[in-house]
């Protein structure tokens, strides 16, 4: 799902500038609306994201919102810049929503489900799928939403969407073998880790 980052930074200036009739300084004001969104609204999003079980409802709704803006900026292709724009604009805001849900769900599984023992390195591994969307987001967005075009938004919106419907019940599992690794600890074995 870290691969959503870049569909503001990468996929949606090319798609701007490749497929639609929008003019060109709409990028920039793509990239200014999410910004204030997410200065303006990141720690009311993750208030209410305090458990597990929240940050997973809340990578489910970061797919939905994801889903949602891809479709839309699929339709923002050949129709009059004004309608492009409007369209565009509004996925951005519904894009930005679901970044925000997903970055608060990001931290809150991310701390909760690491053993306090392993944290670095639960969050090592956890950070590397960041590293992995750096790496490789670009060229898959760029493959599915430029090259091939209005599929490729449907495609992707639809890999999001699967990934945050995931997510409920992988932290559940995980949730599982943390209490099943905690029945196994004896007393002292707890009492240090706590």
């Amino acid at each position: 799902m870290a691969i959503q980052f870049k569909v503001l930074t990468v996929a949606i200036p090319l798609w701007i500038v490749d497929a639609t009739t929008a003019p060109h300084w709409l990028i920039s004001a793509t990239m200014l609306t999410g910004t204030l969104i997410v200065v303006a609204f990141q720690v009311r999003a993750g208030r209410n994201v305090d458990s597990p079980a929240a940050g997973a409802r809340a990578y489910r709704w970061a797919g939905v919102a994801f889903l949602i803006a891809c479709t839309l900026i699929s339709l923002s292709a050949g129709i009059p810049a004004w309608a492009a724009a409007t369209l565009l604009i509004t996925a951005v805001v519904i894009h930005t929503i679901g970044e925000l849900w997903h970055s608060a769900a990001g931290f809150e599984v991310s701390f909760a489900l690491a053993p306090p023992h392993a944290t670095g390195q639960y969050l090592g591994v956890f950070g590397l799928g960041a590293g992995l969307a750096e790496a490789f987001g670009p060229g898959l967005l760029i493959a599915l939403c430029i090259t091939w075009g209005r599929p490729g938004w449907y495609v992707a919106g639809a890999m999001f969407a699967l990934t945050g419907l995931a997510a409920p019940p992988a932290v559940r599992w995980a949730q599982r073998q943390q209490h099943a690794l905690q029945a196994q600890l004896t007393p002292a074995e707890k009492a240090s880790t706590v």
